[in-house]
């Protein structure tokens, strides 16, 4: 058994891998900024809605065809590094590849041959059936990165996913500004075909990076080899079909019922009530997930890991979330345009269930780890049914921003549920500081709810500011405690890292091509 690291240095752990995924996602912010503004301007909330009508169409698909071979590889190439077996690393390494290859050809096949059928289903006419038909070729570049994505997530190399995260963000953007100043709403096709190829090349460029013992291996034997991360795979299957099946249905309802334009609002809502806690989320899967799966077998241990996650993370997100909360407004003109302040209300809603998700996230990954495969799926499947049904009841009853309170409410009942499976599984419970933890989150998001909805925004503002810089203290308070150390001091360190690592693989990238121009 792998042991395991005391608590104060599982403490540093987290927040050293959140610090390298955060020093990614400042560079990832920056660009979003920029990203998201043009598309407000260029395209409006047509084109925004256009966009995520096309992202929520793929989703389903990509997720079927995926198989679930990226995440349950991750879980077999981290138990494979864990008990350091280099040929079985090697196996795990080389069928994750072959399996995301036929994953992703069978998933442009199918897009290709559902694209007019999915074109009168979403729009109620056949005029998007070639750009979905274009479109099938992400789902064929997208699953070679994720097999790749999947060979660095899994052996734990956190600074090689950070650095290409911020790349994949730096070299994407000037071209999707271009198309959009170009082409307009007509950009959108050929930007996501871009975006798709630029990750697809920055991930092969760091995967190729990792040396692995040589093996021999037939078509047969990766078949055989593939065998237990499909049984998994077919439960991260199920429930992200269910996810994405979910979300493809939310923006129809929301499409057919109030318009192409509300979908725009709905899509913007939704980026930026999790953009905020996005490294955090970012860096449980990165880092979390491996450790977790590598400690599996004791559950004293995986019990303490996921209570230091959630404390950690929940203390992070906790700032931002209400600056959120009061700001929604700025927030909304600094992103996008004036033309989108619909989106207000239901980016408040969406902060707040983004708050219960920080909180139920990692226990998630403790079934994960466990390859609890009945409870996870039981956990997800009911969890979106409960989902399509409150918005569709919210929809009708309170417009765009019934979403918002179905999200919400959902997680609200997905956080009780996992607990309590949580609680069977493994006697987990939450310490004494999560409890108190997340009845302060709870007790200050109530009261920055309140102060945007009563007060003019002068008002609700200052309060929260004020809310999110006591927050912050408590936040930066607790965890020096935990780790007897500022932890601004790393944060900045591995944020300053990342920044010079990723100079010198540019600078490395650009001299590989100004050598290969003079020959």
């Amino acid at each position: 058994m792998v042991p395991v690291p005391p608590t104060d240095s599982t403490h540093r752990q987290i927040l050293k891998s959140s610090a390298l995924v955060g020093g990614s996602s400042v560079v990832n912010v920056l660009v979003g900024i920029i990203r998201l503004k043009f598309t407000a301007v260029f395209l409006g909330p047509l084109g925004v809605g256009l966009f995520g009508a096309y992202t929520t169409i793929l989703g389903p698909l990509s997720t079927l065809a995926g198989m679930g071979i990226t995440s349950s590889g991750v879980r077999q190439i981290a138990e494979a590094a864990a008990e350091s077996d280099q040929q079985k690393i090697a196996r795990s390494l080389l069928t994750v590849r072959r399996a995301s290859r036929v994953c992703g050809l069978l998933g442009m096949i199918l897009t290709l041959a559902l694209a007019y059928p999915l074109s009168i289903a979403t729009f109620g006419n056949a005029d998007q059936v070639l750009p979905l038909c274009i479109l099938s070729a992400t789902l064929f570049i997208g699953s070679i990165a994720g097999g790749l994505g999947a060979i660095i997530q899994g052996l734990r190399r956190i600074r090689d996913m950070a650095a290409q995260s911020a790349i994949g963000a730096v070299l994407g953007l000037p071209v999707a500004i271009a198309l959009m100043i170009i082409w307009g709403v007509k950009s959108i096709v050929p930007m996501m075909l871009a975006m798709s190829l630029s990750s697809m090349a920055i991930t092969w460029w760091f995967a190729r990076r990792v040396t692995v013992v040589s093996i021999q291996m037939s078509w047969r034997e990766t078949w055989f080899e593939a065998i237990p991360m499909l049984k998994l795979g077919l439960v991260f299957m199920s429930s992200g079909l269910a996810t994405a099946g979910v979300a493809y249905v939310i923006r129809v309802m929301i499409i057919r019922k109030l318009g192409l334009e509300a979908n725009g609002v709905y899509t913007a809502a939704w980026t930026l009530s999790s953009y905020y806690v996005g490294f955090i989320l970012s860096a449980m899967g990165a880092d979390f997930y491996p450790r977790l799966t590598g400690v599996n077998k004791d559950d004293s241990a995986v019990n303490r890991m996921v209570n230091e996650q959630t404390e950690v993370g929940l203390l992070m997100a906790l700032p931002g979330i209400l600056a959120t909360l009061t700001l929604g407004p700025v927030v909304i003109n600094l992103f996008y345009t004036a033309k989108f302040l619909p989106a207000v209300e239901l980016l408040q809603w969406q902060a707040l269930g983004v708050m219960l998700r920080v909180v139920s996230w990692p226990i998630a990954f403790l079934l994960v780890a466990k390859s609890e495969k009945s409870w996870f799926l039981f956990s997800e499947l009911t969890a979106n049914v409960v989902l399509l049904v409150l918005t569709w009841i919210g929809i009708g009853g309170f417009g765009i921003n019934g979403a918002g309170m179905a999200f919400l409410a959902m997680y609200g009942y997905y956080t009780v549920s996992i607990y309590f499976i949580a609680r069977h599984m493994t006697d987990f419970s939450w310490s004494s500081a999560n409890f108190r933890l997340i009845g302060i989150s709870i007790a200050l998001s109530a009261l920055a709810c309140m102060a945007s909805r009563f007060l003019p925004l002068i008002w609700s503002g200052s309060i929260g500011v004020i809310l999110a810089a006591v927050a912050s203290w408590y936040s930066l308070r607790t965890l020096t405690k935990l780790i007897g150390r500022n932890p601004l001091t790393a944060v900045w360190r591995k944020g300053k890292e990342t920044i010079l690592a990723l100079g010198r693989l540019l600078r490395q990238a650009s001299n590989n091509q100004n050598h290969f121009h003079r020959r």
